[in-house]
């Protein structure tokens, strides 16, 4: 019984011991982006006016970048109505004149909301579901949102997928959205989609790398085995919310971006970083048999790492203002090239 409560308190002791160092490392790396001074959450209150300004300097800061790959912001006015002695809204979706096939990189649906009433919380929980018919609906999403009793609140739930199909499909449907723990009606003052769009054709020039000119090692499955497949620059897309830290709930684009990694063998003068990475393979390769004759380790050989990275533009909510939006630059955020260093 004492040498397994001292076996679980050890256990405990080093989970803590480790979630701490990651935290503490969390921070450091936070800091570093500009993290450091968050906005509140809840007090969070940007303007379609605003959103739509500083997109603009976002996407034109995307333009510069090595590809030219960057989608426009398309904005619609959408019809609205809230039903009397109920929890719920209307938000109906009228067919576009957009011509062609579009692709959608990310679309959400924007709320200005009344002043809730002194009775009603001003945590709420929202769900909103597409409406099919009288009968027929289908989940889209539930978010927690932070209304006010004495001004206005901007809101915004993201519906890409939902908007996606909208744009192409050029059909009228209807959104409904339930407020679940609303004493009385949610009042929506007005309603705008937003959503960021390719036009015919790029849907099939983003499926090539975005870094065309520079991404020379990018691994090639279509032969030899892809267990010892050599050093080369991997697929991986980063989601913010999926984190999980509450300092990304600040990020308002991207949603996810491409950022890579690099795996793979390191043989002897292979795509080697540099002279020094070449050399330590060579002595690596001599100081084997030695290590093993004296019972040490050998001199590591050279491991896939990244060579050249990129950086990434972020349009997030400014920590000292909550009503705006600013755009920066993150370095080193994606991997474009790898090699044996």
């Amino acid at each position: 019984m004492g040498y397994q409560f001292f076996l679980e308190t050890a256990a405990w002791t080093f989970f803590l011991f480790l979630l701490q160092t990651f935290s503490l490392g969390a921070g450091n790396f936070f800091q570093d982006l500009g993290l450091g001074a968050l906005p509140d959450i809840a007090k969070i209150n940007v303007s379609q006016d605003e959103y739509s300004q500083m997109m603009e300097v976002y996407l034109s800061a995307r333009r510069s970048s090595p590809t030219n790959h960057v989608p426009h912001l398309v904005t619609f006015d959408v019809g609205h109505h809230f039903l009397d002695n109920s929890r719920r809204n209307m938000i109906d979706l009228e067919s576009n004149n957009l011509s062609g096939e579009l692709e959608v990189e990310s679309g959400e649906l924007k709320l200005l909301i009344d002043p809730v009433q002194v009775t009603d919380p001003e945590v709420v929980q929202v769900r909103i579901y597409e409406k099919f018919g009288p009968k027929q609906r289908q989940f889209v999403d539930e978010k927690t949102l932070y209304l006010s009793h004495n001004q206005t609140k901007w809101c915004e739930f993201d519906l890409t997928n939902s908007i996606q199909w909208w744009l192409n499909d050029k059909i009228n449907f209807r959104l409904e959205l339930i407020c679940l723990n609303c004493k009385g009606s949610l009042r929506v003052r007005e309603a705008f989609v937003n959503a960021l769009v390719f036009r015919d054709g790029m849907r099939k020039k983003r499926s090539v790398s975005p870094f065309d000119q520079t991404r020379r090692t990018d691994c090639r499955y279509s032969s030899g085995n892809n267990n010892r497949m050599k050093c080369c620059r991997h697929n991986m897309t980063v989601t913010f919310k999926d984190l999980r830290f509450p300092e990304m709930a600040s990020i308002v684009q991207p949603k996810s971006y491409e950022a890579g990694y690099c795996q793979g063998r390191c043989p002897p003068n292979y795509n080697y970083a540099t002279n020094h990475s070449r050399i330590q393979t060579l002595v690596h390769q001599m100081d084997k048999k030695i290590a093993k004759q004296l019972s040490r380790r050998a001199i590591p050989k050279a491991c896939c790492s990244p060579s050249k990275l990129a950086p990434l533009e972020i349009i997030r909510v400014d920590p000292y203002n909550n009503s705006k939006l600013i755009v920066e630059k993150w370095e080193n955020m994606q991997v474009t090239e790898c090699a044996c260093s």
